[in-house]
């Protein structure tokens, strides 16, 4: 009989006959022990390699990264180069795997010698892959991108070494994204997951070292045999120079553009193809276009004026070709959108590209229309001046001597003085020495004051001669009302200064035969004066007859103008409008001027359907009638009362329409009205939630008395089963309570407005699992309930507790509404618009005529009242639902159940940032 084998010679006997070489280390990488098969591998004799260090069979260029493997074991196979005992290398693959011997941590390692082609090739990989300036990457597509190989440039780029991502406990990529980008980038890789499709995208990342970095991210999926994907792989390269690079670019860009933006002169680039590449916000004001409309226009044909375009074209392609350079200064006309000609006045440059080619020019340019039509309005009123038979001259009023600026031609016909002699001087020349005229302290008073002054005076002419100067002078300010000159008026009238002397002498003698003659006269007048007496009598009584008719006119006149809010309009019984005033006249654009007079027919911005009307009303009332009605004009509302107008011999003549604008009046009325209703449904609600609160109340605590009342009577041993029965029953309705109680501090809550949104990232999916295990318990016998969805994950950005009370409640009335035995369906629909999601119940339904106000506060249906319900759940499921931008409705069939659909958006962040992608 054989001698028994025992386990741990068996197992000896197994290690030692395995063609793979097989080592045992401790945590310095001390071999323990090793097989026949390992010894011979590396050339050594039996027991040799016991008690040494593992590093003695591997190159020292390759230790530092056996020594990381040792520390972060893998079973994966890892390619490596051992060194034999006589010093040659050769390839190897080994394997490494950790367990723990009473409380002693070993590494065992597996090896064996590896195919030199495949070890060649996996080499030539890692080193491309390691000299790649950028993170290859290959993971799991699941939400948190399970790495199972990541490079080495991962730790440059992000701070944290390839062996923190590997494992279930490794560090997940998604989580050093910013969170304002995250939730974009997931949405965006589920698409390509979900199309099988390539991705690439920009985002930001903090570093182990809290530095902020732009990574893209390039990658493709992964198919196995039966077409699943199994792994996403990929390429991640740090970009951040170039992304703070465009970032300055585009800032540098920005700055360019306000600068031309607020720069008074126009700034055009004109390519080599007569098109506008670049115009300011100037040029865009000036020719009455927006920027879009003016880029990509052909300069010459859109905005220069026909009769230059064939010449200014013909200057362009010269300058283009090189033929002439472009004048520095150029002015011509251009045409606005409205057709006006704007004078500009452009200077030149030429625009070059990398290789000196002539690409454009560039233009900037002032618009100096009306600087050209105040020159030419001066050079007109200048030769107005000078063609002026006044001597006319201005002095400078801010020196001192007054010094004369300008003379007119007139001025030197009148003086005998060139304006050579006369430009810088004061005038006190003209008086040549006679300086005692009063007049002249009155001409120095008043220029003193800055003041206008007239005077006539002694002035002589360059070769002495006396003449006499009516000399007026007027002071002159700038816009901030200083005195800057004043202008003299000259005029020669000397020939009028004599004939008043002559006049003078004649008039003296014609007071003598004027005092004679009225001796005779006095005393015909006081024979008229007797006779004047009575007509003026009869004068003084008619003017106060006609004075009381004008002022009663007047005031008619003045009240009817001034009629508050209303219009008086008299028509006559031709319907003519003969008179129209009031206050109302201005806010209904309406002319008196225009429309006195006119047939009412003729009055256009009345309809057709106003003109019959108005015309019925007429014809009534020159029969004798008063009418009184409201009528509505342009979005006011007027209160119409007419009356017939009686001649003196009783005769209807007029038809006097008064319009009092009472818009107002029904506004206060119209408001009234909404209040009284709004009370009106304020008691009402108060009396259903006085009724629903009486019964939600009074049903639990009922039970909660019975119950308590039972466990006092079956106190004693044996009766623990009914006790605790009972005890659950007051449990449950203490929950029945605090679900009522609930809802009126949401309602509360939401009325006050204290209710706020604050979303944070959730998976969806994970989130309603857990909210029907919370929801076992509360099923009917036999009751199921089935979550369909497309994703095995849906990241979304919403908050938590209100989305837990919306689907709680949904949830909650599909079970307490459906029978037992009956399957309860919720549906989610996710895409990068929204989410929706579907509660279907085959329950008792709702009344068509109960479904209008199934969101209503206290609202329960008619078929709901013998179920235990506050009314509010739909209600504030609604407001929350509003609250995070998305929206709820049903449809429902008595006795065929109901759907709920809710749609919620996947991102409710009020604040993101912009991002690049």
């Amino acid at each position: 009989m054989s001698e028994k084998i025992t386990d741990n010679e068996l197992l000896e006997a197994v290690v030692e006959s395995s063609i793979a070489g097989f080592f045992v280390l401790d945590a310095l990488g001390n071999i323990l022990t090793v097989n026949g098969t390992g010894e011979r591998m590396f050339g050594y004799d039996k027991g040799e390699l016991k008690g040494t260090n593992m590093m003695r069979l591997i190159p020292k260029s390759k230790q530092k990264a056996l020594g990381s493997r040792l520390k972060n074991p893998t079973s994966d196979s890892i390619p490596i180069v051992g060194m034999r005992k006589k010093g040659t290398t050769f390839a190897l693959d080994i394997r490494i795997v950790q367990n723990r011997l009473k409380g002693q941590l070993l590494n065992v390692v597996y090896c064996k010698p590896a195919e030199t082609s495949i070890f060649e090739s996996d080499r030539r990989l890692r080193t491309l892959v390691s000299n790649v300036d950028g993170i290859v990457y290959s993971c799991k597509p699941n939400s948190s991108r399970t790495m199972e190989f990541i490079s080495e440039a991962c730790h440059e780029i992000s701070g944290y070494r390839p062996q923190q991502f590997y494992g279930e406990k490794g560090l997940n990529w998604s989580t050093l994204i910013f969170e304002e980008d995250r939730v974009r980038i997931g949405l965006e890789l589920e698409e390509a997951i979900l199309k099988n499709k390539g991705y690439q995208f920009y985002y930001r990342i903090l570093t182990a070292n809290k530095r902020i970095k732009w990574i893209l991210e390039r990658g493709s999926c992964v198919e196995d045999n039966n077409g699943n994907i199994v792994r996403l792989e990929g390429f991640m390269q740090d970009i951040t120079e170039q992304m703070q690079s465009r970032l300055a670019l585009t800032k540098e860009k920005m700055r360019l553009h306000q600068y031309l933006d607020s720069s008074a002169s126009i700034f055009l680039v004109v390519n080599k193809d007569h098109c506008i590449e670049l115009i300011n916000k100037k040029g865009c004001e000036i020719l009455g276009y927006e920027q879009d409309t003016l880029l990509h226009k052909n300069w010459f044909k859109e905005f220069i004026p026909s009769n230059k375009r064939e010449e200014l074209t013909a200057l362009f392609n010269a300058i283009m070709d090189g033929i002439i350079e472009p004048p520095d200064s150029y002015e011509n006309f251009i045409v606005t959108a409205n057709g006006e000609q704007r004078l500009i006045q452009w200077r030149n440059a030429l625009l070059r590209n990398n290789e000196n080619q002539i690409i454009g020019v560039i233009s900037s340019g002032l618009d100096i229309t009306e600087t050209k039509a105040i020159e030419d309005t001066l050079h007109i009123r200048n030769r107005a001046l000078e063609a002026a038979g006044n001597g006319i001259i201005i002095v400078d009023a801010q020196r001192p001597k007054l010094p004369i600026l300008y003379a007119n031609e007139a001025f030197s016909k009148i003086t005998g003085y060139s304006k050579s002699e006369v430009l810088g001087k004061n005038c006190r020349f003209l008086q040549n020495g006679d300086c005692e005229q009063p007049e002249i302290a009155t001409l120095s008073k008043a220029i003193k004051k800055g003041e206008s002054a007239r005077v006539v005076l002694r002035n002589y002419r360059k070769d002495g001669t006396l003449f006499w100067n009516d000399l007026t002078v007027t002071p002159l300010f700038d816009k901030n009302n200083k005195l800057t000159h004043f202008i003299g008026i000259q005029n020669d009238v000397t020939q009028i200064q004599q004939d008043r002397e002559k006049l003078e002498e004649y008039a003296n003698k014609l007071e003598d035969i004027v005092e004679e003659r009225t001796h005779e006269i006095k005393s015909t007048v006081q024979k008229l004066v007797s006779t004047n007496l009575n007509l003026e009598d009869q004068v003084l009584e008619t003017k106060m007859a006609e004075k009381k008719a004008q002022l009663s006119q007047a005031l008619f006149i003045a009240i009817a103008h001034n009629f508050p809010k209303g219009v008086i309009m008299v028509f006559n019984t031709n319907y003519e409008l003969v008179y129209l005033e009031g206050e109302e006249l201005d806010r209904m654009n309406f002319n008196k001027s225009e429309l006195q007079g006119l047939k009412i027919d003729d009055i256009s911005f009345f309809s057709r359907e106003q003109i019959i009307k108005i015309k019925d009303d007429i014809r009534k009332t020159l029969k004798g009638n008063k009418i009184s009605l409201e009528v509505d004009f342009e979005d006011q509302n007027y209160a119409v009362n007419s009356t017939p107008l009686y001649s003196d011999h009783k005769k209807i003549l007029w038809a006097l329409f008064v319009y009092n604008n009472v818009t107002e009046q029904k506004q206060i009325q119209h408001k009234l009205e909404k209040t009284l209703k709004a009370e009106r449904e304020l008691n009402e609600l108060k009396s259903r939630f006085i009724s629903m609160a009486s019964h939600e109340f009074r049903t639990p605590l009922s039970a909660i008395l019975s119950s308590a009342i039972l466990i006092g009577k079956q106190n004693e041993p044996g009766k623990e089963e009914r006790r605790i029965k009972h005890v659950s029953r007051i449990r449950n309705n203490v929950k029945d309570l605090v679900v009522i109680l609930n809802d009126f501090l949401s309602l509360s809550k939401l009325e006050e407005g204290k209710v706020r949104v604050k979303p944070q990232p959730l998976d969806l999916i994970q989130f309603i699992k857990g909210l029907l295990e919370d929801l076992e318990l509360t099923k009917k016998k036999g009751q199921k309930i089935i979550l369909n969805y497309s994703k095995p994950w849906m990241s979304v950005y919403l908050d938590p507790k209100l989305l837990n009370h919306i689907l709680l409640n949904l949830i909650s009335n599909a079970i307490k509404y459906s029978n037992e035995n009956q399957t309860i369906h919720i549906d989610i629909v996710g895409n990068t618009k929204g989410l929706i999601i579907h509660v279907k119940d085959m329950g008792i339904g709702i009344p068509e005529e109960d479904q209008d106000k199934l969101f209503q506060r206290f609202f329960r249906a008619e078929n709901a009242t013998n179920l235990q319900g506050t009314g509010l759940g739909l209600h504030i499921v609604k407001q929350y639902t509003e609250l995070m931008g998305g929206s709820i409705n049903f449809k429902s069939k008595p006795g065929q159940g109901s759907i709920f659909t809710l749609q919620l958006p996947l991102n409710i962040h009020e604040n993101e940032k912009n991002t690049v992608n």
